[in-house]
């Protein structure tokens, strides 16, 4: 009865993960990983069937892509906001989807005596 209990408390934290990784809200992750890592050790002493671990490793591998996906995409946004702050090109996309590309002004600092 007891592992069933931590497999489901350990489903539904896994399923409340991807939720936050899916929506976006990243803030909500640290919380959820020191649960889960009392979760994972209390689960060490259990001895479950096969098929609850498979089932396990098969939702925390999605959990995993989606973590790698959400770090490139924020990797991807801060390159993007350093190239702009550097003075790249800004542009938009039209209704038929092409590009055009504007500068963003640049800025000079002017030293006054």
């Amino acid at each position: 009865m007891k592992n069933e209990r931590v497999m489901r408390q350990l489903e539904d934290l896994l399923h409340e993960e991807r939720h936050n990784l899916i929506s976006g809200d990243l803030g909500r992750l640290a919380p959820l990983t020191r649960r889960k890592e009392a979760m994972l050790t209390a689960l060490d002493a259990l001895e479950l069937p096969a098929g609850a671990l498979a089932r396990l490793a098969a939702l925390s591998a999605h959990n995993q892509s989606l973590l790698l996906a959400a770090q490139n995409g924020l990797q991807s946004a801060l390159a993007r906001l350093a190239d702009v702050q550097r003075g790249a090109p800004v542009g938009t996309y039209s209704r038929s989807g092409e590009k055009s590309e504007y500068s963003k002004p640049v800025r000079t600092l002017q030293r006054r005596a």
